[in-house]
């Protein structure tokens, strides 16, 4: 149950009232026990998130599933676009299995 911050207008005193989420009511003052002129305060929250790692984001690895991958791009000819010859890695397994097998 949170605890909420009350002032009265009346006699001018701040009090704390621990309360829960679906009560409506207005609590009365401690002093003057009148709920008339009882207000509700609002202060800043207690738990403060600064930095990073808070958010989804944050918590991915290198390897995650929507990260980039890290192969070299071709022009569907099986060259880089800098003119460099790229295989693929099934190329390269059927490469290496032929030069065994010779």
């Amino acid at each position: 149950m949170p605890l909420y911050e009350y002032y009265c207008n009346q006699c001018h005193v701040d009090f704390e009232v621990r309360r829960s989420f679906s009560d409506t009511s207005t609590p009365s003052c401690p002093t003057c026990h009148d709920s008339a002129h009882v207000v509700r305060r609002f202060s800043a929250p207690a738990i403060v998130f600064k930095g990073s790692g808070f958010y989804v984001t944050d918590s991915r690895g290198k390897n995650a599933a929507g990260a980039p991958s890290k192969r070299p791009s071709t022009n569907g000819n099986g060259t880089s676009p800098s003119g460099e010859k790229t295989t693929s890695t099934s190329q390269a397994k059927s490469e290496k299995t032929e030069a065994k097998s010779k």
